[in-house]
């Protein structure tokens, strides 16, 4: 009886609790929640850059907006003569590296995402609600949405506050949201969904895996005794927006029933829950800030505003240089005050603990939460940085005067790299991208983010002792280089050659990856010897080069002189697959001359295309893993890579045959 008097009387307070709004611009953390795109303008007010960021930005100078525009020009061209290419989705992403600090503001990840136009393949079939499991959602193939339910752009945000002049851990966390929907009025109903685990959508099978174990979700799970949140889950901000612009935004988040009996100390509820079905175990359940203040704003476009670098593109795959009045909205949710912010978590949490791990953006048809599903797009990724990957310079060493330099391959600027070994020695500084080594040993790296937050992700380097180390004369060797032409002229000085048998020059383009390119006899001459080595790169399509020579010596055992770098500003915007012919998986190299999102296609014989997949590439050479190819026919695949505004296209040679 207890239980129902409580349900009923949280029932009537969220009935007759209004929440108010704000409805007019504003800067929240300095980002432009003003129903436009620009920076540095607040709604039609120009501002000073370092106050005012946004999306994106068509002021000349140094602006603060947040989505990578490399590439426009070739994008809007290439739509404008490719009607097919101006029907597929794309995406940007941050042109600031992750957990950068700008202007006071860290700058945690960004996103902007243009959906399917025609025949879109991400929308849902029939009977598809909030607080069904995503295990039972199907999805569908459909030119005909409704256009009040279809999707144009999407775009997320998430920073910290601060000043321009200090930033702590504990500032305000802001996630921005903005959608544009292809209808201009009437009432229009969306969510902006965050889960916890790697949901994923399968448009080959139109299902959904990766949900979450609690009736396909992830339930927040709260201290019996405190009711303060020990584990988070998943999210959900649903709102509406039409004529007078955004009506209402409710946050609500996945529970078992009974956690609506737990006075949480972080928010209160609203009464509401939203499972599958009046007898759901779980569902989504309603929350508002425990001070009562506003966590929310938003504003839709009262006239037409300009649309962005990659113009917009309508459901009828018509392009234009502004949206409509009323067909974009953007909102900002505080998750501090709503009691969402990791920092106020779990007992104070690390400023990396990040509140989600993907997004799905969707459409209902009618205000109801439980209104069938229309369009969606994602689920994409969110807070995903790369995990640390380290090498050795030189990965066999005899500890005769020998060291071996330790890199990151792909450090994150933000991120803390420590260096530790069990039985190695460091003789550089143990913190940084790269340190520098005597001995044989295991070595450890280990990422934090942020400076303070907890390890991230680890990577272990092992350098081996090279065998039967040290008992004849050991070899003291320098090797140099220079460019001539479409030749590599290498010069190796090299002590007791008379003890050397053969001489391997290794070549890598990721300076990883080294692979034989020529074998040499060791000359006659006793002591010091100079040998003089010239290697073709004209083929070569990365922006640089590395060499090292492994020495082999006539008792057996394995020396590697230093590696030299050699750059090939020439190659920019070219592409390099190895190895080639391809079993299993292949390397794709490419140098690019800037910050960007490229597109990789792999397609058959017969021109039908087999996978797509969009990378994020750094300015110089970037390596990219292709694989999946285990149950792919043998055979000839052209593979097509879209960057630097121009379009690349190689041959890969699919071959099992050992």
């Amino acid at each position: 009886m207890k239980k129902l008097l409580l349900l009923l009387s949280l029932c009537i307070v969220g009935r007759f609790t209004t929440t108010a709004q704000i409805t007019t611009a504003g800067l929240k953390a300095s980002f432009g929640v003003d129903g436009e795109l620009r920076a540095p303008f607040l709604g039609a007010a120009p501002l000073s850059p370092s106050i005012s960021h946004d999306w994106f930005t068509n002021s000349t100078g140094t602006q603060r907006f947040m989505i990578d525009t490399t590439g426009a020009a070739y994008y809007v061209a290439r739509c404008s003569t490719d009607m097919a290419f101006r029907r597929l989705p794309f995406f940007r992403t941050m042109r600031y590296p992750a957990l950068s600090i700008l202007d006071g503001r860290r700058l945690i990840d960004a996103v902007y995402i243009r959906d399917y136009h025609g025949a879109d393949s991400t929308v849902y079939a029939m009977s598809n609600k909030n607080g069904g499991s995503p295990q039972n959602w199907t999805g569908a193939v459909d030119g005909n949405i409704p256009q009040k339910n279809d999707i144009l752009d999407i775009m997320v945000h998430v920073r910290r506050a601060g000043s321009s002049s200090y930033h702590t851990v504990a500032d305000s966390l802001f996630f921005i949201g903005g959608i544009a929907i292809d209808a201009t009025s009437g009432s229009r109903y969306f969510d902006f969904e965050l889960y916890q685990t790697d949901i994923y959508y399968d448009r080959a099978t139109q299902s959904f895996t990766g949900y979450g174990p609690d009736a396909g979700h992830t339930s927040w799970q709260f201290d019996a005794v405190t009711g303060a949140v020990t584990v988070p889950g998943d999210v959900i901000f649903s709102a509406e927006f039409g004529g007078s612009g955004l009506q209402d935004l409710v946050a609500k988040i996945w529970v078992h029933k009974d956690a609506l009996l737990i006075n949480s100390p972080n928010f209160n509820w609203d009464g509401s829950f939203d499972g599958d079905g009046s007898g759901a175990t779980y569902g989504y359940a309603g929350i508002r800030p425990k001070n009562g203040n506003y966590f929310y704003s938003g504003l839709q476009n009262n006239a037409a505003t300009w649309g962005g670098p990659y113009k917009v593109i309508r459901r009828d795959n018509s392009m234009q240089n502004t949206y409509d009045a009323n067909q974009f909205l953007e909102f900002s949710v505080n998750m501090g005050t709503l009691g969402l912010d990791p920092i106020n978590l779990l007992g104070g949490g690390s400023q990396c603990d990040m509140p989600f791990r993907r997004i799905l953006v969707k459409t209902r048809s009618s205000a109801s939460f439980t209104a069938e599903l229309k369009d969606f797009v994602g689920p994409f990724d969110f807070f995903n940085f790369d995990a640390t990957d380290a090498y050795a310079d030189i990965p066999m060493i005899c500890g005769d005067e020998t060291v071996s330099t330790l890199t990151v391959i792909n450090p994150l600027p933000s991120s803390v790299y420590t260096w530790s070994t069990p039985d190695g020695n460091i003789i550089s500084d143990t913190v940084g991208y790269s340190i520098t080594v005597d001995t044989p040993g295991t070595y450890i790296v280990r990422q934090q983010l942020l400076n303070g937050c907890n390890i991230y992700s680890q990577d272990t380097v092992m350098v081996m002792e090279t065998p039967n180390c040290g008992i004849l004369p050991v070899n003291r060797m320098q090797l140099k280089g220079q460019l001539m032409g479409e030749k590599a002229q290498l010069s190796l000085e090299l002590s007791s050659n008379e003890q050397v048998e053969q001489l391997v020059v290794e070549r890598a383009e990721d300076g990883k990856s080294f692979y034989s390119v020529k074998l040499l006899s060791a000359s006659s001459i006793n002591g010091y010897a100079d040998y003089k080595m010239d290697d073709n790169i004209s083929a070569i399509v990365s922006g640089q080069v590395f060499y090292r020579i492994k020495i082999l010596r006539k008792d057996g055992t394995v020396r590697y002189s230093n590696t030299i770098k050699l750059t090939l500003a020439k190659n920019e915007g070219q592409f390099q697959l190895f190895p080639n012919p391809v079993r299993t998986s292949t390397s794709l190299s490419i140098v690019v001359s800037k910050n960007q999102l490229g597109t990789i296609k792999i397609f058959n014989a017969v021109g039908a295309l087999m996978q797509q997949k969009p990378v994020q590439l750094v300015a110089g050479l970037n390596t990219i893993l292709l694989d999946g190819f285990e149950n792919w026919s043998n055979g000839i695949y052209p593979i097509q890579v879209t960057a630097d505004e121009q379009v690349m296209t190689q041959k890969m040679i699919l071959s099992r045959k050992k």
